[in-house]
């Protein structure tokens, strides 16, 4: 017997050269307030002008904000929202990757919920208010890695509290994704991975969760042999179109189904208290520091070794007789080793020995309600301790 809820209202419009379709397709508003990063890429390379090119086609007004972060900040949210207010923008777009998307999602919250976004925030310092609405949504994503253009979370960093907690909401499902595969060929070879990596965890920790459901386990696994395949792939050769077309749906598709049914769990969210306290620190590569670390000390104490054995599978391991969990464990240090990606150093982002024990405790007052195995302070320790470069 088994039993799950689904819901994900999101109309996907993925495949090369999908982009070009949005000077016709329906879209939810005659304004849009379009968030991007503050660096310019998007203008650079020429994709923020067809954007506007396609929406003008489309009798689409737009007003754009460039002032996103890499870590989008509760600050950035509220200017995001302020400005769509005053501009009379009635739809949000994010463009680029999770930081414009996910401040377009949280911006849109505060166009409907009075006060501040961390009256929202239901960890932490936050308020726990409950989100009544949000203004609509769509995304046109340039990375592969988050999810976020099919699921209801989006994650902030409070720039004052130094905490970075994640929002979760059905009001802020996309209402349409646009993924075009096309649109990240020119990705740098290290984004690709951080990227890349994250949505392997992601899948991993949706499919150990104990919130999943037989449905997670479908979309999960799959995304485990496509990333394995194609991401070593797509790190030799960015502009393989065939391997970006088979990240992209495993990472922005498939992750974002399982993430709107499932949870991603302890990992991520020692990862998002370290992107919190070290604004540099990248969100993928503060999974891949600690994910060696993690999952040994989970399988060695022998929790869901079954699923383990079947993510080893997933990703063409075959499982050591007496050691469970020891198939997952190869695949995914042989898949860092082959990316290079094995022996990254937290002190590179900043992180220094000190910090473990503030790290370990913000994280563990967080907490981690979904892990199959729930984490003491002490086990964050001994895996920052074990991971630390």
């Amino acid at each position: 017997m088994f039993e799950f809820c689904s819901y994900i209202p999101t109309k996907v419009v993925f495949g090369p050269g999908k982009l070009k379709e949005l000077a016709s397709m329906k879209l939810p508003g005659k304004k849009a307030l379009i968030c991007v990063t503050e660096d310019g890429l998007m203008e650079k390379l020429g994709i923020q002008g067809r954007v506007l090119q396609y929406l003008s086609q489309n009798q689409i007004e737009s007003v754009v904000y460039d002032k996103v972060t890499p870590n989008p900040t509760r600050k950035g949210v509220m200017e995001a929202a302020e400005l769509a207010k005053t501009e009379n923008c009635d739809f949000f777009i994010g463009l680029g990757g999770g930081s414009s998307i996910d401040t377009a999602k949280a911006a849109s919250i505060m166009m409907v919920n009075e006060g501040d976004l961390w009256d929202y925030a239901q960890a932490g310092t936050g308020g726990r208010k409950e989100v009544k609405g949000a203004f609509p949504v769509m995304t046109i994503t340039t990375t592969a890695g988050t999810g976020t253009e099919c699921d209801p979370w989006c994650v902030i960093t409070n720039e004052q509290t130094k905490e970075k907690l994640d929002f979760g909401t059905d009001a802020v499902f996309p209402v349409i994704s646009v993924i075009d595969p096309e649109l990240m060929l020119t990705l740098p070879r290290t984004l690709t991975l951080y990227q890349g990596f994250d949505a392997l965890f992601h899948a991993v920790e949706c499919y150990i969760a104990t919130c999943g459901c037989k449905l997670t386990d479908i979309y999960c696994l799959e995304a485990v042999k496509l990333i394995t395949r194609w991401l070593p792939v797509v790190a030799e050769d960015g502009e393989n179109l065939e391997a970006r077309v088979n990240i992209s749906y495993a990472a922005n598709v498939l992750c974002g189904f399982a993430q709107s049914l499932s949870a991603t769990i302890s990992p991520h969210i020692i990862g998002q208290c370290m992107s919190g306290l070290f604004p540099g620190f990248v969100h993928g590569a503060s999974l891949i520091v600690t994910a060696e670390a993690y999952y040994k000390l989970v399988i060695d104490r022998g929790y869901v070794s079954d699923k383990f054995q079947e993510l080893g599978r997933a990703m063409g391991e075959e499982q050591e007789e007496g050691r469970p969990g020891s198939s997952f464990l190869s695949g995914l240090t042989k898949l860092m080793a082959q990316t290079e990606m094995r022996d990254l150093p937290m002190s590179q982002f900043g992180v220094r020995k000190e910090d473990i024990k503030r790290i370990a405790e913000i994280s563990t007052g967080i907490g981690f309600d979904f892990d199959p195995y729930v984490l003491t302070k002490e086990d964050v320790e001994e895996i920052l301790e074990k991971s630390y470069r």
